[in-house]
């Protein structure tokens, strides 16, 4: 039988939470400083970028920023809502006007419209809290499988990643992240519906959270035996993607046009993943000198897209470099859940940037941090290096984004 959820063992919410705050105060402060040294890291960086390198453009859909403003605001703020984050204040602020908004899965837009008040300052504050949240959820469950020493690796992975500015933007990562790690952390506590209904939430922030019923559905048959109704909870998770499908056909005749809104970015058919690491390879190769040129990174008006294919080539090397020497280690609801979360963007390519915004989807194939944790934790020469090429990519991709330039 699963355990159940203990609310108040101390007799009063209050009490409770109060106890766990001292039986773990050293660690949550501990979590609490280097989540927040590592958003002032991004924060200073990508104001610096913003007020002193040349910006491109990406004012897309038109007039959702707005006016001219302070630049105060505009370097604290709104340089956080470019690219994608324009896109989901619109939705906030309007619905889906049109079928390419679909591609935007509206779980992060409704927190931004009820909870945020359909404002920047009220998405970005909605982000920080939910990354918060999921480096807490990480933390807890890495230390279950593997202890203190992984888990604070796995977060210091998750926080100082090229690509971690992306949970204090205004992007749906951060409250899919939330979620997804918070699903397998109760699923491995047994805690079956709680990981359902987690998962849920998740498929209804973005189309990666439909992976998390496999490892439920594995764990429920490994666990509950070959009995149809153990497997109950799995259906709580595709429910977040169908109540998003049902809000789409009366509006647009067509429950899955968040599907075939991916043309507008250039993805339309499904390929074998070696053929699209071999196109991605390739397109690394022509974007090498660009990728290297802050004449071509930093370019004004409209900005190059072809120069992150080098990086994302990198990345999904990286990425498939974690999964394959760290399988040995990690436990099946975790190696199923990331290879099912790299395998989407390695098989849906996008005409002429064969692995775009792969660097930023990783995020999304979370048990990669946790990997890179298990290898930090395990060869200590390796440390260094790589915390300083993070870095130093950390501070190339935010400072491209904070300038309107293409990253992920």
């Amino acid at each position: 039988m699963a355990k159940r959820l203990v609310i108040t063992p101390h007799g009063h919410p209050v009490d409770w939470i109060q106890s766990q705050f001292q039986a773990h105060a050293s660690t949550i402060k501990a979590l609490a400083w280097i989540f927040v040294l590592s958003r002032l890291f991004f924060e200073e960086i990508a104001g610096l970028a913003y007020v002193y390198l040349p910006h491109g453009w990406a004012e897309y859909p038109a007039g959702v920023l707005g006016t001219e403003a302070p630049l105060a605001y505009r370097v604290l703020i709104r340089m956080w809502a470019h690219w994608d984050g324009q896109w989901y204040l619109m939705i906030a602020r309007q619905g889906y006007p049109y079928p390419q908004s679909t591609a935007f899965f509206p779980l992060y837009p409704m927190l931004v419209r009820y909870l945020g008040g359909s404002s920047v300052i009220g998405a970005l504050a909605i982000s920080w809290c939910a990354t918060a949240l999921a480096v807490v959820m990480l933390y807890r469950l890495v230390r279950l499988e593997f202890g203190d020493r992984v888990a604070w690796f796995s977060v210091l992975a998750l926080l100082f990643f090229p690509t971690s500015f992306y949970t204090q933007a205004v992007y749906s990562e951060a409250i899919f992240l939330a979620l997804a790690v918070s699903s397998l952390y109760y699923l491995r506590k047994g805690q079956y519906w709680w990981s359902g209904m987690l998962g849920g939430l998740a498929s209804l922030a973005g189309i990666y959270g439909v992976f998390l019923a496999a490892p439920l559905a594995w764990t429920l048959w490994r666990t509950k035996g070959n009995h149809l109704k153990s497997l109950a909870p799995v259906v709580l998770i595709p429910a977040g993607v169908l109540l998003y499908m049902l809000y789409l056909t009366p509006h647009f005749l067509d429950p899955l046009v968040f599907e075939s809104a991916q043309k507008y970015w250039g993805r339309g058919t499904i390929a074998l993943f070696l053929v699209t690491l071999w196109q991605g390879a390739v397109a690394a190769y022509h974007a090498a000198g660009a990728a290297i040129s802050p004449q071509v990174l930093f370019q004004t008006g409209q900005p190059s897209q072809i120069v992150m294919n080098f990086y994302s080539f990198g990345f999904a090397v990286y990425a498939l470099a974690i999964f394959v020497t760290t399988a040995r280690w990690l436990p099946t609801y975790l190696l199923m859940y990331e290879g099912l979360a790299l395998l989407l963007p390695l098989s849906y390519p996008s005409a002429g940037y064969p692995l775009l915004s792969l660097p930023r989807l990783i995020l999304e194939a979370f048990p990669v941090f946790i990997g890179t944790g298990l290898l930090l934790d395990r060869y200590p020469k390796a440390r260094i290096p790589y915390f300083v090429v993070s870095v130093l990519l950390a501070a190339l991709f935010v400072s491209l984004f904070a300038t309107s330039h293409w990253v992920a």
